[in-house]
């Protein structure tokens, strides 16, 4: 079973959120709830959840985690990684999924030039300094030294196998051709100066969704951290769209 930071109430909708690689969940905790009281943000730490951790499971499993909990359809927000997952979700049952947030992810790697170095660093035994080099990169503004502190704590705690097994995932995987099936709204959110995913990547996502809004922030690979209310103007813009708001 998944494990999640928090246990789902009834009567709300439920913003499912799937953070990256290594990315511990408190990066969504910087959504204020208090500007959607309709809505509840409950995160997956799939990195701590049992394996396997290939993107085409993962996908399955958060479509099973939300049929079995009876919390569709609901709205999935995928961030990095997660993205795929999140699309892997919707594609496995997209009765499931109100709608699709994705940030500072993409279709597919092609572009996306350090996972295979990631892979091998991995595959040796990542450390500290390694770490640190992943996070610098997930931030053009960087965060408070202690957010810093427990993103590590939380990446130290991941078990090597799990990042081998999505990293290796997503550098096979290509959903540009499906994204057409995927009829529900989308907002497609990327930070003008992310490190880690070119524009580009967005833009394709934004293209081959039916039904995408692409916006644009002013942040590096994770906004929700960097710029927290036009994050949230971003994802009031959504649920309006959907027709939670």
């Amino acid at each position: 079973m998944l494990q999640l930071t928090r246990e789902p109430v009834a009567g709300k909708t439920v913003l499912l959120c799937i953070p990256g690689t290594y990315c511990s969940p408190e990066v969504f905790d910087y959504i204020d709830e208090k500007a959607f009281p309709d809505l509840q943000v409950v995160s997956v730490s799939w990195m701590t959840s049992p394996g396997p951790w290939d993107i085409p499971t993962l996908g399955r499993r958060v479509a099973a985690l939300l049929r079995e909990r009876h919390l569709g359809p609901a709205l999935i927000a995928g961030h990095s990684t997660g993205g795929p997952i999140a699309l892997a979700a919707a594609l496995a049952d997209p009765t499931l999924v109100s709608g699709l947030l994705l940030v500072d992810t993409g279709a597919n790697t092609q572009g996306h030039g350090d996972i295979e170095r990631f892979i091998k660093i991995i595959e040796q035994g990542p450390g500290l300094a390694f770490f640190q080099q992943l996070l610098r990169r997930s931030f053009h503004h960087q965060p408070d030294a202690a957010l810093i502190e427990r993103m590590i704590a939380y990446a130290t705690s991941v078990p090597p196998e799990a990042a081998l097994q999505v990293l290796t995932s997503q550098v096979a995987l290509n959903l540009v051709d499906v994204l057409p099936t995927l009829t529900m709204p989308a907002m497609v959110v990327h930070g003008r100066y992310d490190q880690a995913r070119p524009i580009a990547h967005a833009e394709l996502l934004a293209e081959r969704l039916p039904h995408a809004e692409l916006r644009l922030l002013d942040t590096g690979h994770t906004p929700m951290v960097e710029a927290p209310t036009a994050f949230a103007q971003a994802l009031h813009d959504f649920c309006t769209r959907v027709g939670k708001a």
